[in-house]
């Protein structure tokens, strides 16, 4: 059951006070969530999305054919940790796995299923993995108008992982056409942008 939460990405009526349609569910949060989980779920209604088992399994075929038999895995937006779970059991079984979640409540229902793998619960920003410590990285990073350190955040999620994973290793993410329609390429080339 827990598997099945989604994150707050479909309700964002239910976080307007002014929408009258969704008045009841906008009670509800307000009572049900401490005021630092209110803010946080409402703060990631914009990016917060499922990542169908599809598309995950999709992405772990890729990672086979680069030949990825196992290493440190980060996931940096792992919301309730889908692509662990999905994550084919002969990687899993030679690797050490790292998440990161910001909202709490994903990252708590992370926690509970997947007890074996390390989950920070803070936004990635704030995160102080070593530079090279990872062998791969994967997940759908969250993507929008948001900006985090003069970056907008599907590209400062990029520009973060690219340092925190070996040299020679695997950024295995879904992005939005922000990432890869953009007139201007230096982002795209520029490793060390930051």
């Amino acid at each position: 059951i827990m598997s099945k939460y989604v994150g707050w990405g479909g309700l964002a009526p239910a976080f307007d006070e002014q929408n009258e349609v969704w008045a009841k569910e906008y009670k509800q949060l307000k009572e049900l969530l401490t005021p630092e989980e209110y803010r946080v779920a409402n703060s990631t209604v914009l990016d917060s999305f499922y990542t169908s088992p599809v598309i995950i399994d999709a992405i772990y075929d890729a990672v086979d054919k680069f030949g990825f038999t196992g290493g440190n895995i980060l996931e940096p937006a792992c919301g309730v940790g889908n692509f662990f779970g999905r994550m084919p059991e002969k990687i899993m079984e030679s690797s050490k796995l790292y998440g990161v979640e910001k909202d709490s409540i994903s990252g708590r229902i992370a926690q509970k299923l997947y007890p074996g793998v390390d989950i920070s619960i803070k936004g990635y920003e704030e995160c102080d993995f070593n530079d090279g410590s990872f062998d791969i990285a994967i997940g759908n990073v969250p993507f929008g108008d948001i900006s985090i350190s003069d970056l907008k955040i599907h590209d400062f999620f990029f520009a973060k992982t690219l340092d925190k994973v070996k040299e020679g290793g695997i950024v295995a993410f879904i992005t939005s056409k922000g990432t890869l329609d953009k007139k201007d390429s230096s982002f795209r080339q520029n490793k060390k942008k930051k």
